[in-house]
């Protein structure tokens, strides 16, 4: 059986691993000897250092850290499942509305023909898109401007909760014009 060993830098950082006999550690790269046990729990758990010449557990984690991720567990799980349009002036738009990669393009792709003064695909004075059931919605282009806005301002709510800039979700139902 091999001897497996974790190599570190000044900070006590592992920067690898490394087994007697595949892959040797190289000279001068300073490691210490754990158990096939110690490395498959360091592969499984990053954030493991060396301290005096030991291994040791990363830090668990702090409170405000939890809520970070649950946080960011939250905004995920609101871009998954789209976001609610009421609509005040044309209730025939109410609907959840996917806003993944895709629908996202859809959606940017249209309001910047509306905005290039190009209108809608097709040249028509409305436009069907559907939402995340796949039903169809006619909107005027004042519609689908507010729309878009609602989407961008939904969408970048939950990248900010998922990049930590901001410690609260976006609305998940906008009401439009």
């Amino acid at each position: 059986m091999s001897q497996k060993f974790a190599a570190y830098n000044a900070q006590g950082a592992i920067t690898g691993f490394y087994d007697d006999i595949d892959s040797p550690v190289p000279q001068g790269t300073t490691a210490i000897e754990i158990t096939d046990l110690q490395w498959q729990t360091c592969l499984g758990n990053p954030g493991y250092t060396v301290v005096n010449g030991k291994l040791a557990a990363p830090a668990a984690p702090t409170a405000a850290e939890l809520e970070a991720q649950e946080l960011a567990q939250s905004a995920q799980h609101a871009l998954a499942t789209g976001l609610q349009i009421a609509s005040t002036g044309t209730p025939a738009l109410n609907g959840t509305y996917a806003v993944d990669q895709l629908s996202q393009s859809d959606i940017i792709a249209i309001e910047t023909s509306l905005n290039a003064g190009k209108g809608f695909p097709g040249g028509s004075s409305t436009f069907g898109y559907p939402d995340a059931t796949g039903a169809m919605h006619t909107f005027s282009e004042a519609n689908f401007t507010d729309f878009a806005a609602a989407v961008r301002d939904f969408v970048y709510g939950c990248r900010a909760a998922i990049a930590g800039t901001s410690t609260s979700l976006p609305a998940s139902v906008v009401t439009i014009a």
